[in-house]
């Protein structure tokens, strides 16, 4: 988050008013092997965060489009054992698009 948090801060250092950043982004949460009711959302990194960083580092959000992958990308076997342990799986991206105020 630090990282982020220097970048968004480094770009509307560097960027004119009415500048746009477009921020394609992912939840990060342990849910390899972690059944739902078992994640802590403490040690997670979600679009929320994203959000707030880029709110407090003078961007305002002007859009937010869902961008959907495709549930090939997981085998059968990586599906089942989901299933089995009743672990949630993330299939998409946000595109955050921002303004420099």
């Amino acid at each position: 988050m630090q990282f982020f948090a220097r970048f968004f801060e480094l770009a509307h250092e560097n960027t004119r008013p009415g500048a746009i950043l477009a921020f394609l982004n992912a939840d990060w949460r342990d849910f390899e092997s972690t059944p739902a009711k078992k994640e802590s959302p403490d040690h997670a990194i979600t679009l929320f965060d994203f959000h707030r960083l880029l709110s407090e580092t003078g961007w305002k959000i002007t859009h937010r489009i869902e961008c959907p992958l495709s549930s090939e990308r997981l085998s059968g076997t990586q599906v089942k054992k989901m299933q089995d342990k009743r672990i949630l799986g993330t299939f998409s991206r946000n595109l955050l698009i921002a303004k420099h105020i």
